[in-house]
């Protein structure tokens, strides 16, 4: 009959173990005695019944096993021994050890030690060699033959067992060996993903080189640098020169006390911008590899509230600042204006040209009450007068005004002044706005030049005003500041730094908008959009800041 082919590696077993028989000189009875082995086999297929009542008796209490199983274990032992008996007799039949080997790697007994299993056996042939004693009793010859072909097999039965139960050890330690691996693999995977999805800029340093080793997906985009290119190079490049150093004491502190952090650093990008971070530094160990995680988080949006709540602070120091101005202003004011009244009525009209003097003065004392009372607004909300306002007229005015100071100065002025709707504002804040832009404009233009004045309608409802002047230009550094309150880069008692911030503050009431443009060298250029209101409720003001 046809056998299946074994696997390869049970068959290298077998024919290891053969040689091992073979060479060591370990089978006496050459399975050329088929005689023998026939009367063997015979002999176990029909004493393994009887023998197995003894041997349950003697194995069970031994081993702890309950008698429920017994009769299972009865029928695996009665089936064990007919395939072993069967080998015996031919020893090309090798089933005994296809399910040997099944079993003790994966099957029931290979969870138990291999003592558990071959201790059964052992006292299952010491019953049978018994048995053959007092069977073969009247021909001791043929019983030393019998018992001594029995102990041969049995002792080339040990010597597969031993195998098989290493092998599957062996098996189980390279399953559970490669089963950690594939979950290392998953924990280092589910570690990249977490790193990567996470919201803050992650930077992984040598913790002996101090070179980046790798970044997360944040971190690649903050910077503008792919992993590639980071990889290997110093942690310290990322950070402005002036830094550097600062960067360097939180790496050492990671290294010598597991975790750091400050937040008066920045990352410098790609494009050269620098972003303010709050750096944590921890160190890791994980196998062979030590390195320091630096966690960076972007804290522009901090940064940019704590700025817009330091200017907050100014404000509110500008408006009690003006209104002990406004009480010292306007007491004086009252009396010269009552002056006036006196001398107006002392005149009454008889010399025109000194009635014209006191007019004039009475409106320009006016006028500088009412700046007093828009000085209060800066701060404050207060119910400042809405009036329809032309914005042309106004700067028209104001240009007028300003005619000698723009003369004297070398000033030349261009407008380009369309076709515009009147808008709803107050008019003394939009001529202190217009006063504020043109004066900056002038004392940027020391050596004299050109001013230009523009508006145009952009919108049903908005407005555009546009101050260019080609005079010395702001640096790129200073404009982000230029609105902050006392900031100025103008020489020290030629300007307060008030004069933009009024601007931008009167702006904000009226949800109005500022940019700036400039080149150094070239000029400035401030645009003012306007929404004009005339039709319309005026918008709830927009917080501050």
């Amino acid at each position: 009959m046809s056998r299946p082919p074994l696997e390869p590696s049970l068959a290298r077993h077998l024919e290891r173990i053969t040689g091992y028989l073979r060479d060591a000189g370990l089978r006496q009875i050459p399975p050329e005695r088929t005689d023998l082995r026939r009367t063997l086999a015979d002999f176990m297929l029909g004493r393994t019944p009887a023998v197995l009542e003894p041997w349950l008796r003697a194995i069970g209490p031994a081993l702890g096993i309950p008698e429920a199983d017994w009769s299972r274990i009865r029928e695996d032992q009665a089936a064990a021994v007919g395939r072993w008996a069967r080998h015996i007799a031919d020893p090309a039949n090798v089933e005994t050890y296809v399910m040997l080997s099944r079993h003790t790697r994966q099957g029931f007994i290979s969870r138990f030690p291999a003592s558990r299993f071959l201790a059964t056996q052992i006292r299952f042939t010491q019953l049978l060699a018994e048995d053959i004693k007092r069977e073969f009793a009247h021909d001791p010859a043929q019983a030393d033959q019998l018992r001594q072909l029995l102990g041969q097999e049995f002792q080339e039965r040990v010597l597969h067992i031993t195998d098989f139960f290493v092998q599957g050890r062996e098996d189980e330690l390279r399953r559970q060996e490669a089963a950690y691996r594939e979950e290392l693999l998953e924990q280092e995977a589910s570690y990249r993903r977490a790193i990567d999805g996470a919201p803050a800029c992650i930077l992984m340093v040598d913790a002996a080189a101090g070179t980046l080793f790798d970044v997360n997906h944040v971190a690649e985009r903050l910077l503008g640098y792919g992993r590639e290119e980071l990889r290997g190079r110093p942690f310290q490049d990322l950070h402005p020169p002036g830094e550097r150093s600062r960067a360097s004491t939180l790496w050492r502190s990671a290294l010598e006390r597991g975790h750091a952090s400050r937040d008066d650093l920045h990352l410098l990008t790609r494009r050269g911008e620098l972003v303010p971070v709050f750096a944590n530094a921890g160190y890791i160990e994980y196998g062979p590899r030590r390195w320091v995680q630096l966690i960076c988080v972007d804290i522009s949006d901090r940064k940019r509230l704590e700025s817009q709540l330091i200017q907050s602070e100014k404000m509110a120091a500008i408006g009690q600042f003006a209104a002990g101005i406004a009480h010292e202003l306007r007491n004086p004011l009252a009396i010269v204006m009552n002056a006036l009244y006196d001398l107006h009525q002392i005149v009454d009209g008889r010399n025109a040209e000194v009635a014209e003097d006191v007019r004039i003065a009475e409106e320009e004392i006016g006028r500088a009450q009412a700046i007093i009372k828009n000085l209060l607004e800066f701060s404050r909300e207060s119910g400042a007068e809405l009036t329809r306002l032309d914005v042309n007229d106004l700067l028209t005015r104001t240009l007028q005004l300003m005619q000698k100071y723009l003369q004297d100065n070398g000033v030349r002025v261009t407008t380009e002044l369309g076709p515009i709707p009147p808008c709803l504002a107050n008019q003394n804040a939009m001529r202190q706005i217009a006063l504020n832009l043109i004066t900056n404009a002038v004392q940027a233009m020391p050596e004299g030049g050109q001013l230009t004045l523009r508006t145009a309608a952009v919108g049903p409802n908005l407005i555009r005003i546009e101050v260019r002047d080609t005079g010395i230009g702001i640096p790129a550094e200073h404009l982000q500041d230029i609105f902050n309150p006392f900031y100025t880069t103008k020489a020290p008692g030629q300007g307060t730094g008030l004069g933009l911030s009024v601007v931008h503050s009167i702006l904000r009431r009226y949800q109005g908008e500022i940019r700036v443009a400039s080149a150094v060298g070239v000029g400035t250029t401030f645009t003012i959009d306007l929404p004009c209101q005339c039709h319309a409720e005026v918008l709830p003001d927009r917080p501050e800041g």
